[in-house]
């Protein structure tokens, strides 16, 4: 009759130490997987933000408004005034659980005060000031300068929307002119008509989007 032999100390001594290196492997690897997956997630959380950052700035820039704005005493301007960096325009703002919408500024800018996180910041305000002149007010009550001065305070009118934006810019394109298509420039000041397209880039790693304001008929949304 042969009797059973049992393990050894060093032999459980191997098997505990092994045991606890495959628990450290799978742990780690755990570990790796939930990161991974995590910043997966805030990923495509920051792509959706980002599609449906465009989409809202797409629908507020094609419904631009053309209104006569005055500058001074003797002079208006256009309620579209941009250059490289910034954009003050007038939009149809769509009320919350309401298909109703209602004419308010926009202010559309780079905010670069942390050069480590710049942010793309969209500023409203709704539309006063600009009503056609009546007996009971026969003057126009709106000073564009203080309009501009509030939107570009950062303690000033609390943004509506804020979107990481490292390469900020704006470009518009005027309308053909006796046959001649004019190329993009970097400003929109003092015009008298919206411009033909508004091309505005977020990112390097994300294509230019390009916008009719106005919704002007006619235009190819897209242009190389």
């Amino acid at each position: 009759m042969t009797r059973n032999r049992g393990f050894t100390l060093l032999e459980l001594m191997v098997a505990l130490g092994l045991l606890t290196l495959l628990a450290g492997l799978m742990f780690g690897g755990l570990r790796l997987a939930s990161r991974a997956w995590k910043t997966v997630d805030e990923h495509n959380n920051e792509l959706s933000e980002t599609v449906q950052a465009q989409r809202f700035l797409r629908t507020l820039l094609a419904r631009s408004e053309v209104r006569s704005v005055p500058e001074t005493r003797e002079t208006s301007l256009l309620s579209f005034q941009g250059d490289e960096h910034s954009l003050i325009f007038l939009s149809a703002l769509p009320l919350r659980d309401s298909r109703v919408s209602q004419q308010a500024w926009f202010y559309l800018a780079l905010d670069d005060s942390d050069p480590e996180q710049p942010l793309l910041v969209l500023k409203t305000y709704p539309l006063t000031g600009l009503n056609e002149p009546t007996p009971e007010q026969p003057d126009i009550t709106f000073d564009w300068y203080q309009l501009v001065d509030d939107f570009q305070r950062p303690e000033g009118i609390p943004p509506l929307l804020t979107l990481p934006a490292d390469a900020f810019s704006l470009d518009y394109r005027p309308w053909e002119e006796d046959g001649i298509q004019p190329g993009w420039q970097p400003d929109w000041q003092q015009q008298d008509a919206l411009p033909m397209l508004v091309r505005l880039q977020l990112s390097e790693d994300w294509p230019a989007l390009v916008v009719s304001p106005g919704e002007q008929p006619n235009v190819i949304k897209q242009i190389q």
